[in-house]
This record gives structure tokens, C-alpha cells and sequence, in this order.
């Protein structure tokens, strides 16, 4: 043996290193003994808890609690980085799973009333509130009472709240409707002082995605086209909460416009001035709210409310989700795309709309016999021009075996959203969806300036003009900026020609509503950017009609969650509400900046062109 090499193994540093790798073995052994014994117990439990079968009280009242978020489609974070560094995602809530059980609790003899509680849920988009809202009208139509109680409203909480038949509000409660907008992150000033060259490329006079990196303020065009549709969208809530309130439209507007003075009138007594302005019925403790329910249902033998929450109720009648499915009956298939879009899935990402998986799905659909036509529910802000192409031409491909495709927008369908459904036989949209957003740009951030600052120069040789034409320490030069201004155009005309193919309209009459410009629903309907206004349910009739079909059944194509993901899942979600202080922190603060400025680190398109709705990203939490 070579005695240096001798010396060195021995040598205190070495043996230093040794123990320290030693350790964080040992270490990584016991977290993942640790982590198993977390799984087998919560196994264990399930397995005891599913030998007690859950069954329906009579007369009884069905408690529909969403906890978080709701969505189109859960997603699963990965559960080992949950546990060690949070996943800094939003609980959420499916928003099939609670119209399901709104709609067979119509119908189930079992069920005497609904009982609508709100104290948890975090956020909810007017296309979801509105579903529901339509969904408990059913519920109504069948003579039962829905009665909702809440210790504080938001407005999507309120939104949805106000289609009850009975609607109360703990007396230190308080009713907040903040209507839509907000600000958003400009940072050119602080990439000047920094020397940071922002390269933008770009097609449509409302693409603001890049806005925040090349301004510091709103342009015009980006404030017209906004306060536009966010009126739209206001005074879609304030309709419905004036008709499901039986008061004046003026009274809620004037009431969301003058919190202060309602305030001052009330002497700060918030719930006070919720009822007094008709917004509650009335003022009841918890313990007041449960004996007025329990004098509809009754109690059970242990004293609790005669009820049951709706997921055990969903897991008790045994209804899936999107149907039921059978060996041989036709079925429509359903895939959901939310997220911002993307080619695969980023390690650690949980809510994208990755093209991978995605076609990996819609190719299950085109080649199983059964399944004769295809619904793509789409709840995203765009992302990846490529992944959103690849994804609308595997779509293509399953038309072309014959089975019909329908695009059913959730939330928001804008940009590369509005991308993959743009050759689809029909396009139904909610009312209030975000829409459109024809529009395309390329970024790039450049630091030569900042190295320059500190003494950092560049220098080097290529054999091409392209060699040396683009990089993050030395910049553009004006080659590739044509380079880029060029694909940027061409991917614009893309998407022009792909809308108006697939909506069979003039190329001319596609571009005078394009320019990135995004749109209600409703106002997209008009525009013929959709066919259809209505939910998932239209969508799939929809399908049905142009598969002729006459009996079918719905199922939801997925990729299977392993278990030991969707146990940790369960064991890491977050418990209780979020109170105001917790809402209006330094930690929302750091959120909002990592939103603002680390969207585009999800995004992976081979060319850096994207078709983004920046506005969407604001306005829902993804």
C-alpha cells in the first residue's frame, strides 16, 4: 500500500469526514424508520376505522365543510419535503366531490337539510360558487331547507353562504366583501439599480405578464382590460347575492364601498352591520345555531347533531366522484388540466398541468374501446407554448379515431388554458371563467451590467454569430433578439390560425378579440371564443349528444396515487382555520413575492416562448 495514501485516510481530517458521513446515515435510517412507523400506524387505523361501516342517520341534516381551497382536481405534494419543509400548498377541497353530494343528498330520503359550513374555506372561485350555488338551488327544488351558519364570511364563503334559505352569523362576526383586484409586484426600478437587463419579446397590446420586469406601473391597456373584467365578474357576485337576498343591488354595492361608515354607524360592531344591512338573518352563537339545526334534525344517542359530514356521507351511499363505471357500458372520460402548464412534472410541483402525464391519460382514452368521447376540464393560466401544443394535438389525434372532444372550463381558461381546447368540437364555459388571452412573449434576464459593477467582465471566441449571441453574462446581441421577436410572431400567428380553425371563424374576426386580452366567460360566449355557458355536467351531455350516445356513464382519468403519498398527505394537512392576523402577514408577504417572481421557474418550454395570463395567477391561488 502507498504509505500516503496511508497517511491520508488517517489523517484527522479524513476521519472527520468519515464520522460526519457516518452520522447523517445513521440519521436518514432513523427518519425513514420513523417516516415507515408513521404509515403503518396510520394503515392500521384506516384498516379499524373501515371495519365500522359508516352508515346514514334518518331525518338527518348533510354538512357540507369544505377545509381550504376548492379545485378542480387534488393534488398530492410530495410527502417526505411536506413533512421536513412544508409544501406551502394550500389545503384543498374537490369541487366534484361537494356538488356530488349535494346532488344525491337532494334525492335521498335520509337526508332532511343541508347544512352549509363555511368557517374553513379558505377560497373559492365565482365559477366554483356559482356551480354550487345552482346546485343547492336543486337541492331547494326538492322542499328541503339549506341553512348556513359562519363565525366570519369572505366573500367567496358569503358568495356561496347566500343561496342558503336561512343564513346565520356568530354576533363577532362579520360579513367582507373586498370585491376583485388588488395590486401586483412591479420590479423594474430595483432591476435598474441592480443593472439587470430584462429582454422582452412579445405579441398582443394585453399581454402583461411581463409588465412587472420592464415597468412599475400598470399600463393603460392593462388597466382598462382589467378593471373590465374584474367588474364583470363584481357584478356577477353582487347579482346573485342581491337575488338570493331578495335586497336592492345598490344596498350590496353600497355596503362593500362603505365598510368604514358602516362601521362608525355600528360603533364597530361588524355583525351589527351585517344585519342591518340585511346581509344575515340573524345573530347566533355556535351552540345557538346547532339547537336551531338540531330542532329541524334532532340529536344523536351521543348528544351531537343528527348529521353527517358530506364526505363520509359520499363514502357511506358509495358514490364516486364522476360517476359510476362498469366493464361494459360507454363511458365519457374526464381529464382534468389545472395549473400552470408545463412539459413534465417538477420535482416537488404539485398543482401543473404537465404534458407527459397529460397525454400519457389521453391516450388511455383514445385506445380503450369504452370510453367514446372525452371532456378536458380546464382550470389553468397557460404556461409552456410547446406542452400546451403537445397536449391540443394528442386531443387532435382522439378526434381522429372519432370520439368527440369537449373542453369544459373551471375557473380560468386563459392563454395556453385556452390553447389546448381551441380545436375541440365544442367549448363550455362558466359565466365567470377567465378567458382567452390570445397572446404570446419570450423573457430572458440578462447580468452583464451587474458585473460590470464589480469588476466582472466577459470575453470569448464562438463560430457563429449564435455562439455568443445570447447569454446570461455577456446579453442579447441584436441577432438573437431578432431571432426571438421572430418565433414570438410566428407562435401568435400559431395560435390565431389554431382558434380560428377550431372555432371556424375568420382569421381577421379571431385577431380583433385576441392581443392577450382575457374575458368572462359570458363575454367570451358572445365573442364566439365559446360555444356553451354551463358546468361539467353540460359538458359531458355535450359529449354524449355528438358520440351519439343515449346511456353512459362518467369516469375520471387519473394516474394512481400511491398509498403511502395520500396517507402522509392526509397525516401532514393542515388543522384549523386561518385567522385574519395569520392572513395579512410577513408570510403571506414572502408568498406573494415568491409567487410574483418564481412563476416562470416552473415553466420549461424548449424555446422560452409562453402563452401566460398573469392576471389569472393573481387572481387564483394555484
Amino acid at each position: 500500500m502507498d504509505p500516503t495514501t496511508s497517511t491520508e485516510h488517517n489523517s484527522p481530517k479524513s476521519s472527520l469526514f468519515s464520522r460526519l458521513m457516518n452520522g447523517l446515515t445513521r440519521v436518514r435510517i432513523i427518519l425513514t424508520n420513523f417516516i415507515f412507523l408513521l404509515v403503518l400506524l396510520a394503515v392500521v387505523a384506516i384498516w379499524i376505522g373501515g371495519m365500522q361501516t359508516q352508515s346514514v342517520p334518518e331525518q338527518a341534516a348533510l354538512v357540507v365543510n369544505p377545509r381550504g381551497v376548492i379545485v378542480e382536481s387534488i393534488t398530492y405534494p410530495d410527502p417526505l419535503q411536506s413533512l421536513l419543509v412544508g409544501s406551502g400548498q394550500n389545503q384543498e377541497v374537490e369541487l366534484q366531490a361537494l356538488l356530488q353530494a349535494i346532488r344525491h343528498g337532494a334525492q335521498d330520503p335520509d337526508i332532511k337539510l343541508l347544512l352549509l359550513d363555511l368557517d374553513e374555506l379558505q377560497w373559492a372561485a365565482p365559477a366554483h360558487t356559482q356551480r354550487l350555488g345552482q346546485a343547492l338551488q336543486g337541492f331547494q327544488a326538492t322542499g328541503k331547507q339549506v341553512i348556513a351558519y359562519g363565525r366570519y364570511f369572505n366573500q367567496s364563503g358569503y358568495h356561496l353562504a347566500s343561496y342558503a334559505d336561512a343564513l346565520y352569523m356568530h354576533p363577532m362576526g362579520q360579513v367582507f366583501l373586498e370585491g376583485f383586484g388588488g395590486v401586483s409586484f412591479y420590479i423594474k426600478e430595483l432591476l435598474d439599480k441592480l443593472d439587470v437587463n430584462v429582454h422582452v419579446f412579445r405579441v398582443g397590446t394585453y399581454k402583461s405578464a411581463v409588465e412587472p420586469f420592464i415597468r412599475n406601473d400598470m399600463s393603460a391597456e392593462s388597466r382598462m382590460a382589467t378593471e373590465a373584467l374584474y367588474q364583470n365578474l363584481w357584478q356577477h357576485v353582487v347579482s346573485d347575492i342581491t337575488v338570493n337576498r331578495k335586497i336592492e343591488p345598490q344596498a350590496v354595492q353600497s355596503y362593500a364601498d362603505n365598510l368604514a361608515a358602516a362601521a362608525e354607524a355600528s360603533q364597530g360592531d361588524m355583525a351589527r352591520a351585517a344585519l342591518e344591512n340585511f346581509l344575515v338573518d340573524e345573530l347566533l352563537t355556535t351552540d345557538q345555531a346547532n339547537v336551531r339545526v338540531a330542532n329541524e334534525v334532532g340529536m344523536d344517542e351521543s348528544g351531537e347533531l343528527n348529521g353527517i359530514g358530506y364526505l363520509q356521507y359520499l363514502q357511506a351511499r358509495d358514490i364516486a366522484n364522476y360517476g359510476g363505471e362498469t366493464a361494459t357500458q360507454d363511458k365519457i372520460a374526464v381529464l382534468v388540466a389545472q395549473g400552470p402548464i408545463v412539459t413534465s412534472t417538477p420535482a416537488g410541483q404539485g398543482s401543473v398541468a404537465a404534458a407527459e402525464p397529460l397525454i400519457e391519460l389521453i391516450r388511455q382514452a383514445k385506445y380503450d374501446p369504452s370510453v367514446k368521447g372525452l371532456v378536458v376540464r380546464v382550470d389553468s393560466p397557460g404556461g409552456s407554448q410547446f406542452a400546451s401544443e403537445l397536449i391540443r394535438q394528442e386531443l387532435e389525434l382522439v378526434q381522429l379515431t372519432g370520439k368527440p372532444v369537449v373542453a369544459s372550463f373551471g375557473a380560468t381558461a386563459a392563454s395556453g388554458g385556452y390553447w389546448i381546447a381551441a380545436t375541440a368540437d365544442a367549448i363550455i364555459s362558466e359565466a365567470t371563467t377567465l378567458t382567452g388571452s390570445i397572446g404570446i412573449f419570450s423573457i430572458a434576464t440578462t447580468f452583464e451590467n451587474s458585473l460590470k459593477r464589480v469588476g466582472v467582465h466577459t470575453d470569448g471566441v464562438g463560430t457563429t454569430e449564435s455562439t455568443l449571441g445570447m447569454s446570461p453574462y455577456s446579453g442579447i446581441n441584436e441577432a438573437m433578439a431578432k431571432v426571438f421577436q421572430a418565433q414570438v410572431e410566428h407562435g401568435y400567428e400559431q395560435f390565431i390560425n389554431l382558434v380560428a380553425r377550431g372555432r371556424d371563424r375568420p382569421v381577421a374576426e379571431i385577431k380583433a378579440v385576441a392581443e392577450g386580452r382575457v374575458w368572462s366567460g359570458e363575454v367570451a360566449r358572445e365573442l364566439g371564443l365559446v360555444d356553451e355557458l354551463g358546468g361539467l355536467q353540460t359538458a359531458l351531455r355535450k359529449a354524449a349528444e355528438l358520440a351519439d350516445l343515449e346511456s353512459w356513464v362518467s369516469v375520471k382519468l387519473a394516474h394512481p396515487v400511491d398509498a403511502r403519498s395520500l396517507i402522509l398527505a392526509q397525516l401532514l394537512a393542515p388543522q384549523g382555520e386561518q385567522s385574519m392576523g395569520q392572513a395579512h402577514s410577513l408570510k403571506r408577504l414572502a408568498a406573494e413575492l415568491r409567487r410574483a417572481l418564481g412563476v416562470f421557474d416552473v415553466l420549461d418550454d424548449p424555446a422560452h416562448l409562453y402563452t401566460l395570463c398573469s392576471g389569472c395567477l393573481a387572481f387564483r391561488p394555484y
